[in-house]
């Protein structure tokens, strides 16, 4: 299950990465004379996956009468990207009110980059304070394993007693809700 959730999220972040290339791509297609739909085929003949993928899904339900807008709102279920979010609400907001879809693109891409560096610096900035969870949440373990390994009869003595016992789950209790709370700080979303 933690396998299956690891690749999802691996194909999420590719996904993301080559959504800002095919919106250049797109964008570069419109300009060309391409229709909407001509720039989502070029992304799919290109055949970076996933994004190839599930841009041809999006195209096969619309050849088959499904609404555009329907179709879009099939892609952002089978691909849970925020970014994809934005990028086809923006779409569909430029072609009800009759935009240039070419500049939206390119505003999109503008965002969306923006967005990626700013996680990114979030993500290194945050790295140390991952690093400290880590450390201060496997310290008192390896504390109690070197103090086994020099004096045993203590920490023996210490677990076969019932105070030993309490106060071993209340620090197993405490340290899992510190490592929780560390990583919930460490967490942030953009």
């Amino acid at each position: 299950k933690q396998v299956l959730k690891r690749l999802t999220v691996l194909r999420l972040r590719r996904f993301d990465l080559q959504l800002l290339d095919a919106l250049q791509s797109m964008s570069n297609a419109l300009r060309a004379g391409f229709s909407i739909l001509q720039a989502f085929e070029s992304i799919v003949q290109e055949g970076k996956n996933p994004i190839a993928q599930e841009f041809d899904l999006f195209l096969r339900e619309i050849r088959l009468g499904v609404k555009f807008e329907v179709a879009a709102d099939n892609l952002g279920k089978r691909v849970p990207s925020e970014d994809l979010q934005i990028v086809m609400a923006g779409i569909e907001v430029t072609r009800q009110t009759g935009g240039n879809l070419t500049e939206a693109f390119d505003r999109l891409a503008t965002v969306i980059r923006e967005r990626m560096r700013i996680q990114g610096r979030i993500q290194s900035l945050t790295a140390q304070g991952r690093l400290q969870g880590w450390i201060v949440g496997l310290m008192p373990l390896g504390l109690g394993l070197a103090i086994y390994m020099i004096q045993p009869d203590m920490i023996l003595g210490f677990v076969r007693s019932s105070a030993g016992i309490v106060l071993i789950a209340l620090m197993l209790l405490l340290e899992v809700t510190g490592f929780y709370i560390i990583r919930k700080i460490v967490t942030i979303d953009v």
